[in-house]
């Protein structure tokens, strides 16, 4: 079961609620042992709440390193699309929302710099891009 919800509090007390959460275990009825499927012995084992935040994050750089990041980012594969498919429809959704443009392809490859960085246990989706404004040709982050 996935229960959804949004927070909006003190960041201090958000994060003291999630911390107490995924803290928590609940127990759960399971037929399956070492891969096989037990139909006469069920067994009670505990699951840990999984918490798994849902995050929308501005990332602000400047233009020249804009292939650097995005290979940093989001990785060499797909721009960062997501894996689900029926979540696409959302991701051009919150574009739109935020006015913000497709992400455009970007050289890729082993050899091409980007920065390292753990993208472990998590999917990294790639909403848009929006370009920053120059004044007296500055850029203005």
């Amino acid at each position: 079961m996935h229960l959804y919800l949004l927070t909006r509090g003190i960041k201090k007390d958000v994060d003291d609620f999630i911390t107490q959460l995924q803290g928590k275990y609940l127990p759960m009825l399971t037929k399956i042992n070492n891969g096989i499927i037990e139909d006469t012995k069920p067994k009670v084992r505990l699951s840990q709440v999984a918490v798994r935040p849902i995050q929308l994050w501005e990332i602000v750089f400047p233009a020249e390193h804009r292939d650097v990041m995005l290979r940093t980012c989001l990785g060499d594969v797909a721009k960062g699309v997501t894996h689900q498919k029926k979540h696409r429809k959302f991701v051009v959704a919150l574009r739109k929302i935020l006015g913000i443009k497709k992400i455009p392809d970007y050289p890729t490859g082993k050899n091409l710099p980007k920065m390292p960085i753990s993208r472990e246990n998590m999917e990294v989706v790639g909403v848009g891009i929006k370009e920053d404004y120059y004044k007296d040709g500055v850029e203005m982050l």
